[in-house]
């Protein structure tokens, strides 16, 4: 294991090697940005202790992946793993990735090269954990921070020395597990709370002070919800709010990804009273938060959780293309707390600007309720998740058991 002794004059002193640990999953945000966070709270938590740390990642080569991760270097391992898909074409192609990556962090382990495992959830994270679930002495620590736990993490649940949630797991989700459930929250990056209305109004180069209206669909942009708002918008009287130029007027920033930004730009070019930033991806999600009195955006974990640690009141349209509509189940949390409104997509522009429309008019005007829904976010939120998550991690590694 990491940790040996030495004797030194006659005491016993602990001598800490490297500490390796495999941060396994990838492909997108929404499984790496949990994982960065929870790297960077390992990192500062192990500084503090005097204890070496390497993160190595088991990841993929998407271009997402490449983007957050070419600066670990060879740390950086782009596995050939494939989503398990349901084609016997494909079979061929999942099973000769599935073997080859866990060919590779089975040799490292067999080296002693890895003390410890957090699978961020998805396929990428499958090989490692999977292979270190086998192996003597090597914990694994599952993230699973959607509501409902995807094909992978019920896969590996079962294998894990200890599951980490956003919210209590649910009964039907428990049976065979062989390590501790905790609901600690979904990792964030902690410099996303508390920044300042100012200072991200300025960095986003919006009026500070003109309500907020957010429109997001996580970093890839969402088509339906962008489709959404502009036909809503086609309508004089849902644009009268955002043109005007009292205190009740509102504006608009629009996260609209970076494939579907130059139309949604120029459908609200037709629109020249419109106040709106249109943006096509934004890594400084601090700003948005800031500046957002009300957001309409997915459901997904991280979005969740950004919400809540920062206290926006939002409309949620979960994504409806999963079939087990984990996302629904994300929204329904924030529901039942009094933190958000749902609007089903219906994969229908005009369907979907109508409800959009409905639940929008029941809130903008209405300052106190988005207020007391702020309060119930910030509530529920957990925005010291990651630091929690990393002492969980050391604790589980350092544990005489092991």
């Amino acid at each position: 294991m990491a940790f040996t002794e030495q004797r030194r004059e006659g005491h016993v002193a602990a001598a800490p090697r490297t500490l390796r640990v495999v941060m396994a999953g990838g492909g997108t945000g929404g499984h790496l940005y949990p994982g960065l966070a929870v790297a960077e709270a390992l990192e500062s938590l192990a500084a503090e202790r005097g204890l070496g740390l390497e993160l190595l990642w088991a990841a993929t080569p998407r271009a997402v992946d490449q983007r957050l991760l070419t600066r670990f270097g060879e740390n950086y391992v782009q596995q050939p793993v494939q989503p398990l898909v349901k084609s016997i074409k494909k079979l061929w192609g999942f099973w000769r990735g599935w073997r080859e990556s866990c060919a590779i962090w089975r040799q490292r382990m067999n080296r002693g090269e890895v003390d410890c495992v957090v699978a961020l959830g998805g396929y990428a994270a499958g090989p490692a954990a999977y292979v270190a679930s086998k192996a003597a002495g090597v914990p694994v620590v599952l993230l699973n921070p959607d509501a409902l736990p995807g094909l992978a993490n019920r896969f590996l649940m079962k294998r894990c020395d200890m599951v980490v949630t956003q919210w209590p797991l649910g009964d039907g989700c428990r049976s065979g597990l062989k390590g501790a459930v905790k609901a600690l929250g979904c990792p964030i990056r902690p410099e996303l709370v508390g920044r300042s209305r100012a200072e991200g109004a300025r960095r986003l180069e919006v009026d500070p002070e003109r309500r907020t209206l957010v429109v997001t669909g996580a970093s890839l942009g969402a088509k339906t919800i962008n489709d959404a708002v502009l036909k809503m918008l086609e309508e004089p009287a849902a644009r009268a709010i955002f043109e005007a130029k009292g205190p009740e007027g509102w504006q608009i920033l629009h996260l609209a990804g970076i494939d579907q930004a130059a139309d949604v730009r120029l459908t609200y070019a037709a629109w020249e009273q419109v106040r709106v930033q249109v943006i096509d991806y934004c890594d400084d999600m601090a700003s948005v938060w800031a500046v957002a009195d009300l957001a309409i955006a997915r459901a997904g974990a991280s979005t969740c959780a950004e919400l809540t640690a920062c206290g926006v009141p939002s409309l949620l349209l979960p994504y409806p293309f999963h079939k087990d509509m984990h996302q629904k189940a994300n929204a329904l949390e924030l529901e039942r707390a009094g933190a958000a409104l749902i609007v089903d997509d219906a994969r229908d522009a005009a369907a979907n600007a109508a409800a959009v429309k409905a639940a929008l008019d029941s809130l903008l005007y209405a300052d106190a309720r988005r207020q007391s829904m702020a309060a119930a976010a910030r509530a529920i939120g957990k925005p010291d998740a990651a630091a929690e998550i990393a002492r969980e991690i050391l604790a589980l590694v350092r544990s005489p058991m092991r």
